[in-house]
């Protein structure tokens, strides 16, 4: 399949704008969703679409946290914010994310920095994954921390944010290996915690097939709304803000009771610790990476 680079390279220069901008609203005080409409609302004033809801965890939270129409919740000092979110150009994905300190935790976020810059120096035709996971392992380890080894990087198709190969962020054996002409997200957490995480809470994020076959009794502009994503993530709280919170709760859940969607709860250290990332798309050329969202 032929990739559009120039419609990758419009995506990603979009996504490290939008992820520069979030990075720098993320301040004590702040209120977690003026951030993420923020970031959303400059997405597509650049005339691009959002590949999944822009999302902030915090701490022990390392991924899938977002925010509902009315979330309280504002940042405090100490905290470790990760910002993940993802662009698209018709359907060609640009996918980062990067962590802002509120603390001093700098060491930490250093790790997960360097650990990604180590395995970019290794992506080329040829490069085994699990290459790529040894490198992140140890480069995080040299700085006094460990990865979360239940999490992975990714491929990425058109209109599609995961697909393979699985990218480790330990050295576990995998055997995939990058090809020239893949797309691929490269994106170490590194942890001050045991390294793993869980489903836990509420999920704000859901996802559905791209034919989306919904009960007769759901909302039909519920229903176009959620379909019109063509099977990329979507957000409560973009719901709501259509369809008032009442009626997108109802369809939620039927939705959900009927399996036409799936949610993407909280990922979750067991214990309380900090979590940074950092994450880059990138294009595997015949002599090495090609970032898109530096």
């Amino acid at each position: 399949m032929r990739v559009d680079l120039d419609k990758y390279r419009h995506a990603g220069r979009i996504g490290a704008a939008a992820r520069k901008r979030g990075i720098a609203g993320i301040v004590v005080g702040a209120r977690l969703v003026d951030v993420l409409d923020d970031i959303e609302g400059y997405i597509f004033e650049q005339g691009a679409e959002l590949a999944f809801p822009a999302q902030l965890s915090i701490n022990e939270v390392a991924a899938h946290d977002c925010c509902d129409l009315d979330d309280p919740r504002t940042f405090a000092q100490g905290d470790v914010v990760k910002l993940d979110l993802g662009v698209h150009i018709d359907g060609c994905i640009a996918d980062s994310a990067a962590t802002a300190d509120l603390g001093d935790h700098g060491s930490l976020l250093e790790a997960s920095r360097q650990a990604l810059e180590a395995a970019i120096a290794l992506v080329r035709p040829g490069t085994k994954t699990s290459q790529l996971g040894a490198a992140i392992e140890s480069t995080m380890q040299s700085l006094g921390h460990r990865p979360v080894s239940n999490l992975t990087g990714h491929g990425i198709a058109p209109y599609t944010i995961h697909c393979s190969p699985s990218i480790p962020n330990v050295a576990d054996g995998a055997r995939g290996t990058l090809k020239e002409g893949m797309m691929i997200c490269i994106e170490p957490f590194a942890s001050t915690g045991p390294g793993t995480v869980r489903e836990q809470g509420r999920a704000e994020v859901f996802g559905a097939r791209r034919k989306l076959k919904a009960p007769r009794n759901v909302d039909s502009g519920v229903v176009d709304q959620i379909a019109a994503r063509r099977g990329m993530p979507f957000c409560r709280r973009e719901l709501a803000r259509e369809h008032g919170k009442d009626l997108t709760e109802r369809s939620l859940k039927a939705l959900l009771r009927a399996s036409a969607i799936f949610d993407y709860p909280p990922l979750v250290e067991p214990s309380p610790c900090h979590v940074a990332q950092f994450e880059h798309t990138m294009y595997v050329g015949p002599d090495g990476a090609e970032v898109m969202t530096r």
